[in-house]
């Protein structure tokens, strides 16, 4: 086993995870990291004091195999960068760690179901589209009828956008709802009928404690025009004024306190409609992709590192430095063929630096960004000090990959594919 940088004084249960970041962050802060999970990666490996290969799905299972696993000493904390384990850690908690701070299980539950997020909410007083569940085709129909077309068709949980569709009439809907059968048969029953609300959208990511609400960063989202919504990418500064920016934290601070997030990270997608924003999600985890990199640049908060500190109880440390401006793009393709390109080397390492990540390697087979077997490859993240700045460093990525699709006439892609994520948030 590795030993850990300093002396350790508790370990830490992780559920899940695959990022060296989320480990190696608990060992720095003088814990032992004891990584739960179904089949341990071989990769993780050095990165764990201790490994217990379980499934997850039988809590009471999990827990006798973590007082086994640490002799009947409770855990420093219980941790997950997972969003689908964030019920299971937050009744370990509750279970092992009652004192500890992090996200209840009402709180955890009411951001999971986008109908409880919803529904909270609007009890609350707070903006949020028109929405309806429905468990049959009919209900579909007759909902978006009663709400008005365009509607938006979606699965109660999930993330990344997959099985999100828009919809502007009654076959659309049909085809929406039955093309949710593998999400609504592995996820909570029925799917959510909610009106579209057509305006720029922005990406929140905020910090809580105690109740207190620290907005972390705004992002100005961009992602294709309706029926599908794949992301096409991020900018910072989000362009708002001051005014609807205080507007924005204000909502979002209400949000969580509404939906019960106390002591947590969350990632939140609002749209600004001709009546003002609207919440369309609030999700109890770090970003996906590489806004949690981008956070870090422009606010000087590593997410990562705030939220391991959060379940410990300990003090955040003083924000680093930041940048003033930055910019995330997504890899994506207009049609299908073999994707072709060199390695990108960046000049140098630090908060500055390009970040450039591709998920498919040169040779393999990439399909549009429409097509529900396509959507994003990759990820490019440029930070400066001017919006020009920020085109000259994305082009001079650019210029390095070369990326180039080929042989796309009536090339058949290949049915393998390497990527692990599809979609970021």
């Amino acid at each position: 086993m590795p030993e850990p940088s300093t002396p350790a004084t508790g370990s830490v249960v992780m559920l899940g995870g695959r990022s060296e970041r989320e480990f190696s962050v608990v060992r720095e802060l003088g814990h032992r990291v004891v990584l739960l999970d179904e089949r341990i990666p071989w990769h993780c490996m050095p990165w764990v004091d201790a490994h217990v290969d379980i499934g997850l799905d039988d809590w009471d299972a999990v827990a006798d195999a973590i007082r086994e696993e640490l002799g009947g000493e409770p855990p420093a904390a219980v941790l997950t960068h997972t969003e689908p384990r964030l019920p299971l850690m937050a009744h370990l908690g509750r279970l092992l760690t009652p004192h500890a701070a992090g996200p209840g299980e009402e709180a955890v539950a009411n951001c999971r179901d986008k109908l409880r997020t919803r529904t909270v909410l609007e009890a609350a007083g707070l903006p949020v589209p028109r929405f309806a569940l429905a468990t049959t085709e009919h209900e579909a129909v007759a909902a978006a009828s009663r709400i008005g077309y365009p509607v938006v068709v979606k699965p109660r949980d999930g993330a990344g956008a997959f099985g999100v569709r828009c919809c502007t009439g009654e076959a659309e809907v049909r085809d929406a709802f039955g093309a949710l059968g593998g999400f609504v048969a592995d996820g909570l029953p029925g799917a959510l009928i909610e009106e579209y609300v057509d305006g720029p959208e922005f990406a929140v990511q905020t910090l809580t404690r105690g109740g207190t609400t620290r907005v972390l960063s705004v992002f100005r989202q961009r992602t294709t025009r309706p029926p599908v919504f794949v992301e096409l990418g991020y900018e910072y500064p989000c362009g708002l004024d001051a005014a609807r920016r205080e507007e924005l934290d204000t909502l979002l601070r209400d949000a969580l306190a509404a939906l019960g997030l106390r002591d947590w990270i969350s990632h939140t997608q609002v749209r600004l409609g001709p009546d003002g924003f609207r919440v369309i999600e609030v999700n109890a985890r770090r970003p996906g992709g590489r806004l949690v990199e981008m956070t870090t640049a422009v606010s000087g908060v590593d997410m990562v590192e705030a939220v391991t500190r959060q379940v410990l109880g300990l003090e955040q440390p003083p924000p680093g430095p930041t940048v003033p401006f930055a910019r995330y793009t997504s890899i994506v393709f207009d049609a299908p063929g073999t994707l072709l390109y060199d390695a990108f080397v960046p000049d140098g390492e630090g908060p500055g630096s390009p970040v450039v990540e591709l998920e498919v390697a040169p040779g393999e087979t990439v399909r549009p960004k429409e097509d529900p077997r396509g959507g994003v490859y990759g990820r490019i993240v440029v930070y400066g000090e001017s919006l020009d700045g920020l085109d000259r460093a994305e082009q001079r990525v650019r210029q390095a990959l070369d990326l180039q699709v080929v042989f796309g006439d009536g090339l058949d892609p290949a049915a393998t594919d390497s990527r692990e994520f599809k979609s970021c948030c």
